[in-house]
């Protein structure tokens, strides 16, 4: 396990004790505002577009290809969840009334994610890497209630009131969102003649979406997909003979399909209610 992963569960680990303590210490009033812990798990897959020469060696070798590989991750969140009418004060919004759709704005770690991939070459090696990536990420989502979304199709069709299937769909819910953050990699790759070995540290996005299910006031299910992009990440080769000019691009494209469960641990009343 490397570095940024070893610190990527530490994280994951104080985020869950914490999880517990809140639980314990959390008020039982429902209140507008909620605070939320959201541990997480999934399957991550990775498609590495692979680029680059080594000309400190003679022959030169040229690597490129495709590659891919998946690897299970943990993730764990803690944010707010904000009816989308009470994000602002309402005297701000003027004549605008906007739906009580859920948003929630959480600050995410993820880890765990371990790649191997093969790298073809002109000669008759192969580049073999290992690359590692935690994820640290400030997302927004919004849950938009099935509810919502089949009423709609119930007018056009005029399947009338249905309260049996109203019934079953009121607690579900569909949720896209983005967010933004910093990634930690690590890469190391080498074959029988050279090596690449680095720890970049870049920008990162994602963007997402799924279904939600509440079991309780408190405790809810999630799945869902997302992308994660990573951005291309050029690597010094290592070798015999030293040359500056010897790079390899890795460019990922990272896509994941995630289960978690969130616990509303505490809940406040609308802060802009107080001010007024």
């Amino acid at each position: 396990m490397g570095r940024w992963e070893r610190i990527g569960s530490r994280w994951m680990g104080m985020g869950l004790g914490a999880m517990v303590i809140l639980c314990l210490v959390s008020n039982r009033v429902s209140a507008d505002w909620k605070v939320f812990v959201e541990p997480g798990t999934g399957i991550s897959g990775a498609i590495v577009d692979t680029d680059g020469r080594a000309t400190g060696v003679m022959p030169e070798v040229k690597l490129f290809g495709s590659d891919e590989d998946s690897t299970p991750f943990l993730s764990l969140a803690v944010g707010v969840e904000v009816p989308m009418d009470e994000l602002l004060p309402r005297e701000w919004m003027l004549d605008v009334r906007l739906p009580n759709w859920p948003v929630r704005i959480e600050l995410e770690a993820a880890g765990l994610r371990e790649y191997e991939l093969r790298t073809e070459t002109s000669n008759s090696d192969e580049f073999f890497t290992e690359m590692t990536a935690t994820t640290l990420l400030v997302n927004t989502w919004l849950d938009i209630p099935l509810v919502e979304i089949y009423r709609p199709i119930q007018n056009v069709l005029g399947l009338g009131r249905q309260p049996g299937v109203r019934r079953w769909i009121e607690p579900a819910s569909f949720y896209l969102g983005v967010g933004i953050g910093v990634g930690f990699l690590e890469v190391d790759g080498t074959s029988n003649v050279f090596s690449a070995i680095e720890e970049p540290i870049d920008f990162v996005w994602n963007v997402g979406f799924g279904f939600g299910y509440a079991l309780t006031d408190r405790l809810s299910l999630s799945a869902g997909y997302r992308y994660i992009g990573l951005g291309k990440q050029t690597i010094d080769l290592e070798g015999p003979i030293q040359n500056s000019g010897d790079k390899i691009d890795f460019d990922p494209d990272i896509h994941e399909l995630r289960l978690a469960i969130r616990v509303q641990v505490y809940d406040f009343l609308n802060p802009w209610r107080r001010l007024r």
